[in-house]
């Protein structure tokens, strides 16, 4: 196969239902390279009622296909967010491609897609890359910004005990 893929060889389309279960795989791939292999929780019947049954859906996903191959190399899950100052906007949770099929082209179909779908409903397109995650220089050579370092932005999260105990603090 050529270094880049052809037009005619990756499908870029929104997942369906039966696409889950290979999404399922790579949220793990991911996870295992962002060195956090424990950390999905989710199973394919979660993400299939997530993106399918619940209206609205909580997350979108687009999917990188080889449709000769008949598999799915790539996926991006992003989900509709608000900002106070630009109005609508998309946040992207995760884009991944497997490994063997890496620097061919399938990472920027995803993400130049799902940019596309970000600029026809709002003005920007949100994410998070780890700091040492070579990735970061794929999503600045296409012109993204740094906020940590341009606008000292510092990305937070509450969660488990420290959040069921201040949810807790609240009702009391």
């Amino acid at each position: 196969m050529s270094e880049k893929y052809k037009d005619s060889e990756l499908l870029v389309r929104q997942a369906r239902r039966e696409d889950m279960a290979a999404v399922a795989e790579m949220i793990q791939e991911l996870a295992d390279f962002e060195k956090m292999p424990e950390g999905p929780k989710l199973s394919v019947k979660d993400l299939e009622r997530d993106c399918f049954d619940l209206q609205p859906a909580a997350f979108r996903c687009k999917v990188a296909e080889l449709p000769s191959a008949g598999h799915i190399v790539g996926y991006a899950i992003y989900f509709p967010t608000y900002s106070t100052w630009e109005g609508r906007a998309l946040m992207l949770e995760d884009l991944c491609v497997r490994r063997g099929a890496r620097g061919r082209g399938a990472g920027g179909r995803l993400f130049d897609a799902v940019a596309e779908e970000a600029a026809g409903i709002g003005s920007r397109l949100d994410f998070h890359v780890l700091e040492w995650n070579p990735a970061r220089a794929f999503y600045e050579a296409r012109g993204a910004l740094n906020l940590t370092q341009r606008e000292h932005w510092c990305y937070y999260r509450l969660a488990g005990d420290a959040l069921h105990a201040l949810a807790r603090s609240t009702l009391n």
